[in-house]
């Protein structure tokens, strides 16, 4: 019997070579026998390479809930709701994010673009 986690690695092998409809196969079947935040973090990656971004956030949400305390989810997770218009939710992730790790780089400069932009939406009422 074949478990998640040789479906995980077998859908990352077919993701390394940019077969991605193959790897979301692989990535669904892993998450059907036990869901995993890493395996909907590659849903996620995969999606978005086919264009699919609904699904995407829909996987990166759910990677996010499984694992808020993963950085690099979190993030993507953050980038995703700020691209939606919830730029609220994505700064509360965000600083989440920034606190566990300050040095985050990608965060502090998407915190500090959210803010920004909020700012000068207030200027321009």
């Amino acid at each position: 019997m074949v478990d998640a986690y040789e479906y995980y690695l077998k859908g990352s092998e077919e993701y390394d070579k940019e077969h991605y409809a193959e790897a979301i196969s692989c990535f669904e079947r892993s998450n059907e026998i036990e869901e995993h935040f890493k395996s909907y973090e590659r849903l996620y990656s995969c999606l978005m390479h086919l264009g699919d971004t609904q699904k995407a956030f829909a996987c990166i949400e759910r990677a996010y809930q499984l694992n808020p305390r993963n950085d690099k989810t979190a993030f993507e997770y953050a980038r995703m709701l700020a691209g939606s218009g919830d730029s609220i939710s994505a700064q509360e992730v965000l600083a989440g994010i920034i606190q566990r790790d300050p040095s985050y780089k990608k965060a502090a400069a998407l915190a500090d673009s959210l803010r920004q932009k909020a700012d000068n939406e207030l200027l321009d009422k």
